[in-house]
């Protein structure tokens, strides 16, 4: 019985994906969305520990590639106006928490196009008391790298 592409397929190596939501789109939007997959062999190490270099470049280019601009900075610029109030939805599950080299990518490019560092929060369990949150123009939902290293044999 051939069961297609497995979960286990599609993240194998090392995986960073933005994803397109259709939220509040036509059904003919919805079949436009767009994922971007992005690989980097040196991401993490073999002690799991995140190179944040190699993550804000990951970033980047999944968020330029997303919007068809020239850099991510261009692609920010597009969807977020300087003087808004962004909070930065994160994930502290303990199992697979959002890393924060993954958070600091995004604050990054925020900075960039000139959010205010005190009008950026990251939170997770207390949004909905969170100052930030209560006042926030947008919204950004973080999730974590998925990551897997199989054996040799695995991959056969």
């Amino acid at each position: 019985m051939n069961k297609g592409i497995t979960r286990r397929d599609f993240i194998r190596g090392t995986t960073f994906a933005v994803l397109s939501t259709a939220v509040g789109l036509s059904a003919q939007d919805a079949k436009n969305s767009r994922v971007v997959l992005i690989r980097h062999p040196e991401a993490v190490d073999e002690n799991y520990t995140f190179n944040a270099e190699v993550i804000q470049r990951m970033f980047d280019e999944a968020v330029a590639r997303l919007f068809d601009t020239p850099d991510a900075v261009s692609a920010f610029k597009a969807i977020i106006k300087p003087g808004e109030i962004v909070g930065i939805k994160s994930n502290v599950w303990s199992y697979l928490p959002t890393p924060p080299e993954v958070e600091q990518a995004i604050v990054n490019r925020l900075l960039d196009v000139g959010i205010k560092k005190e009008d950026i929060g990251i939170d997770d369990h207390t949004v909905k008391t969170n100052p930030i949150f209560q006042n926030s123009t947008s919204l950004i939902n973080v999730r974590p790298l998925r990551t897997i290293t199989l054996p040799a044999s695995a991959e056969s």
